[in-house]
């Protein structure tokens, strides 16, 4: 047992580096996404508000413009959850490599 075992930790091995370098860049592009889409959202936002308080747009027209707003804001989230799950899976095969 302890040689499949030992087997079995290599390609765990890789397998953590890949992980533990594939959060660090999803946590990176999740931090720059972070500010850049939340101030795309709010620009759309705050042009739809615009549009319905000029009355240049009905809102019928401006709730695609939220709709978009919204999901701006919610693909960074998405994408530090991606970094949480990346992290458990490194943390997992760490401790199953340290064992």
């Amino acid at each position: 047992m302890r040689i499949i075992r030992g087997i079995l930790k290599i390609p765990a091995i890789i397998l953590m580096i890949a992980a533990s370098v594939l959060r660090a860049l999803t946590s990176f592009a999740a931090a720059m996404a972070h500010w850049l889409f939340y101030l795309a959202a709010s620009a759309l936002f705050c042009l739809g508000l615009a549009c319905l308080v000029f009355r240049t747009a009905t809102f019928q027209e401006v709730v695609p413009l939220w709709a978009v707003s919204f999901i701006l804001c919610a693909l960074p989230h998405i994408a530090v959850w991606i970094a949480g799950a990346l992290a458990g899976l490194s943390s997992r095969l760490r401790g199953f490599v340290c064992s």
